[in-house]
């Protein structure tokens, strides 16, 4: 399988760990675990608030396009063209 066009949005509150000259996180990747490993390998600081114990963080959802990748095939989960992945932080209240 051939490596897809991967767009990467996190949430606005993480942009402090990306350099500001950096617009848009993208790389190639052919499965939504391909395109985190890219994002964790260039900037570490993501790894720890993506994963919890080796795992996606339960706090952490990843939508390809409108596809929660959970329902989907998870982290292993191919990307075959252009895409995107939003980084969803839960966020908690009361």
């Amino acid at each position: 399988m051939s490596a897809g066009s991967v767009q990467i949005i996190v949430p606005s509150n993480w942009n402090a760990l990306v350099p500001t000259e950096l617009p848009k996180l993208e790389c190639e990747a052919t499965s939504v675990r391909a395109a985190l490993d890219w994002l964790t390998a260039d900037y570490p600081q993501f790894g720890v608030r993506l994963f919890s114990h080796g795992r996606l963080a339960s706090w952490v959802n990843i939508y390809l396009g409108e596809d929660d990748i959970r329902s989907l095939g998870g982290l292993d989960t191919p990307i075959e063209s252009s895409a995107t992945l939003t980084v969803i932080q839960a966020v908690a209240g009361g």
